[in-house]
């Protein structure tokens, strides 16, 4: 009996010894300034003692610092599983996740975190940027008014604010932000472009104009302003403005999307030959995109080639059969190149089944109207419309 007490004994010991030891190394860790030596330190430390929390924490901390954020995740979870009740493990490895921009795991974690320890309010923070990431604007904005129970806005929150404010249409909430925020920061452009949005977006396009003005004057390349500019522009009328802004716009950003916004602004304009152009760009940057396809092929509609309109409609459905407004195009093509009555009707309904409903714009001149004269007066064709 003595013996086996003295072994029981022996055996605690040793195991105390062992937990020491792997203490020991994650002290020595932490006053490690190489991330790289406190993973060698911490990977001895896990091994001596594998159930030791702290030590899998600490080895994920200097994992995320060598961005080896897999790694990293990996040992958060490890001391997930060993304390599973300790909320800073869930935000460590929350952070880690929003490093990967797994923004949905993150506030999951950090949900946890919460209902874990309610009033640590970092937790808070943490999970409004990653809700502004998740575009989830109305939740960021609620978990940053919990974190401002307690502390001062900082200048990033503060616009934070103001774009979930604007996205969520509290536009003076959002001009309150951004106007606290130019009292101090007079010449960050992102303000007047944020500005410039909310009067955008209220109808004031004046005023829209004037702050996208004002960003682009403190930075010259700045693309979006340009964007919302032209946007405005071509609102107000102002063609040959947008026109000139989407040009700015192109040296900065070369993208199918701008090479398309101007040609329509062109054709607007009658410049048929430079919407062309530009719908040519759009085609070769995309070559997949069947709205640029169906934008050349009106042009080529309006200049009356009919057969290279007719191709261009076919390979916009060939591309996406979902799409009503090549079908529309299509059946104004063999109106107006052959009176093909039949195949007017025919793409007329394939339309119909692919969600098409403005009928008016079929009857107006300014609209579609213009490529159906006079079958658009029968009684046939009203038939076929509102069936």
């Amino acid at each position: 009996m003595r013996k086996i007490i003295l072994l029981i004994s022996i055996l605690a010991l040793a195991m105390g010894g062992f937990a020491q030891s792997a203490s020991s190394l994650v002290s020595r860790s932490k006053k490690e300034t190489d991330p790289a030596a406190r993973v060698a330190l911490l990977t001895q430390a896990v091994k001596k003692s594998p159930k030791y929390a702290a030590a899998w924490h600490h080895r994920a901390d200097a994992y995320r610092q060598l961005k080896k954020y897999k790694k990293a995740v990996s040992d958060y979870t490890q001391a997930i599983e060993l304390t599973p009740k300790d909320a800073f493990r869930y935000y460590a490895r929350a952070l880690a996740y929003m490093d990967m921009e797994k923004y949905v795991l993150a506030v999951q974690d950090l949900s946890k975190a919460i209902s874990l320890k309610k009033d640590y309010l970092d937790f808070y923070l943490a999970r409004a940027k990653a809700n502004m990431a998740l575009e989830k604007y109305a939740a960021a904005i609620k978990d940053y008014k919990k974190y401002l129970t307690r502390h001062q806005a900082t200048t990033n929150i503060s616009f934070d604010l103001a774009r979930a404010y604007f996205h969520t249409y509290k536009y003076d909430e959002a001009e309150k932000e951004l106007t606290a925020l130019l009292a101090e920061n007079e010449d960050w452009a992102e303000l007047y472009l944020g500005l410039g949005r909310i009067r955008y977006n209220q109808g004031r396009l004046d005023e829209a104009v004037s702050y996208y003005s004002k960003a682009i004057n403190r930075q010259e390349d700045m693309a979006q302003a340009y964007r919302y500019r032209a946007s405005a522009f071509k609102d107000m009328g102002e063609l040959q403005a947008a026109a000139d802004d989407y040009g700015r716009l192109l040296e900065f950003a070369p993208e199918d999307i701008f090479y398309n916004r101007r040609g329509l602004v062109y054709e607007e304009m009658g410049e048929l030959d430079k919407a062309l152009s530009d719908y040519n760009k759009t085609i070769e940057v995309s070559p997949k995109w069947p709205i640029a396809y169906n934008n050349r092929g009106y042009v080529h509609l309006k200049q009356k080639n009919y057969n290279l309109a007719k191709k261009d409609f076919e390979k916009a459905i060939e591309l996406d059969n979902t799409l009503p407004t090549p079908y529309i195009n299509l059946a104004g093509t063999y109106w107006l190149q052959k009176k093909d009555r039949r195949n007017v009707y025919r793409y007329l309904d394939q339309a119909l089944k692919r969600g098409f409903r403005d009928f008016d714009a079929l009857y107006d001149q300014e609209k579609k109207g213009w490529m159906f004269n006079n079958i658009n007066k029968t009684a046939e064709f009203r038939a076929v419309m509102y069936k």
